[in-house]
C-alpha cells in the first residue's frame, strides 16, 4: 500500500471546480446527436469540408472535456482514500505546485512525458 500523502491546501476546492467545470461542457450540448439536423447539400465543397472541421475540433474539445471530468472523479477518489498527490506509475510525490495548476495530475512530471511518448 502506498504511502498516505499530505493533502495540499485546497485541493478539494480545485478538484471540485475542475469536475464542475468539465462536467458543465460535457453536458452543454451532446455533439454526437446533433449532426442530423444539418444539411451540407447547399454548401460549396470547401464549406463542407470546413464544416466538418469545425465539427471534429468540437468533438476533440468535448471528448477532452470528458477525460478531464473522468480524472477529477478518479482525484476526488484518491483524496478520500488518502493517496491523491501520489503518482500512479512510480509512486513519488507530485509536487504541489503540479497539483494546484492541474488538480487531476495522476502522474508526476517524468511519469507524464513517458505516458504521452506512448500516446
Amino acid at each position: 500500500m502506498a504511502p498516505r500523502v499530505r493533502k495540499p491546501s485546497g485541493a478539494a476546492a480545485r478538484i471540485a471546480a475542475l469536475e464542475a467545470e468539465m462536467g458543465a461542457l460535457v453536458r452543454s450540448r451532446d455533439l454526437a446527436n446533433d449532426g442530423g439536423e444539418r444539411s451540407d447539400a447547399h454548401h460549396h465543397p470547401a464549406e463542407a469540408a470546413t464544416d466538418a472541421e469545425e465539427r471534429e475540433r468540437q468533438l476533440k474539445s468535448q471528448q477532452e472535456a470528458l477525460r478531464r471530468h473522468e480524472a477529477a472523479g478518479r482525484a476526488k477518489k484518491a483524496l478520500a482514500d488518502g493517496t491523491y498527490g501520489r503518482c500512479v506509475d512510480c509512486s513519488a510525490e507530485i509536487p504541489e505546485a503540479r497539483l494546484k495548476i492541474r488538480p487531476d495530475a495522476e502522474r508526476c512530471v517524468p511519469c507524464q512525458s513517458v505516458a504521452d511518448r506512448r500516446r
